[in-house]
C-alpha cells in the first residue's frame, strides 16, 4: 500500500448505472458490452491503450456510478459513443497486485472494494464510512494486461 499524488487524469469509456449490477453483484454485462464494442475498440488501438483497462466506481451518497474504460492521461479526441471523465490531481492511497486478467473486473464489486477499503484501513488510511460523502467519492481500478498488474486507487482529497 502506497500514498501518493497522482496528476489529473481522464478516464475515457462509459458509465452505468448502479441498477445494472446482476445477481452476482457484477458489471459482467457491462464489462462484455464494452468489450465488444468497435468504436471504444478503435479508440483503444488508435491510442496504444490495447494492454490498458479501468474501471471506476464514482460513489454518491445514496447510490454510485459504474464507469469501464480506459485512463487515457495525453488524449484529447474522444470518439462519439464514449465518455470522459476528469479525474483531478490527487492524494491517492493505491494497492498493486501482480498476475491479474480481465477477469479481476468480473469478481463482485462490494467484495472488491470492500477488501481494497479494509487493507487501506488496516494501514491506517481514514476512510470515509460512505465513500460518497467525500469531495473526491472515487474508487478506480486500472488494469495492465502486458504486465498482468492491477492497481487499485481510492482518492483521498484533492490537490491544487
Amino acid at each position: 500500500m502506497n500514498k501518493k499524488v497522482l496528476d489529473k487524469v481522464t478516464f475515457v469509456g462509459r458509465p452505468f448505472p448502479d441498477s445494472l449490477i446482476d445477481e452476482q453483484k457484477t458489471f459482467t454485462q457491462a464489462n462484455m458490452q464494452m468489450e465488444s464494442d468497435p468504436v471504444f475498440q478503435k479508440f483503444l488501438k488508435d491510442n496504444n491503450l490495447e494492454n490498458n483497462r479501468a474501471n471506476m466506481v464514482v460513489f454518491g451518497p445514496e447510490n454510485f456510478m459504474y464507469w469501464y474504460g480506459v485512463l487515457a492521461p495525453n488524449v484529447e479526441n474522444i470518439p462519439g459513443g464514449l465518455m470522459k471523465f476528469e479525474l483531478p490531481k490527487a492524494e491517492v492511497a493505491q494497492e498493486e497486485s501482480d498476475n491479474q486478467s480481465l477477469s479481476a473486473f468480473s469478481m463482485p464489486l462490494n467484495a472488491t472494494i470492500q477488501a481494497f477499503l479494509k487493507k487501506l484501513i488496516e494501514n491506517g488510511v481514514k476512510v470515509y464510512e460512505n465513500i460518497g460523502d467525500s469531495d473526491t467519492p472515487y474508487v478506480v481500478q486500472d488494469l495492465d494486461l502486458g504486465n498482468k498488474k492491477l492497481t487499485q486507487t481510492l482518492y483521498l482529497k484533492a490537490s491544487e
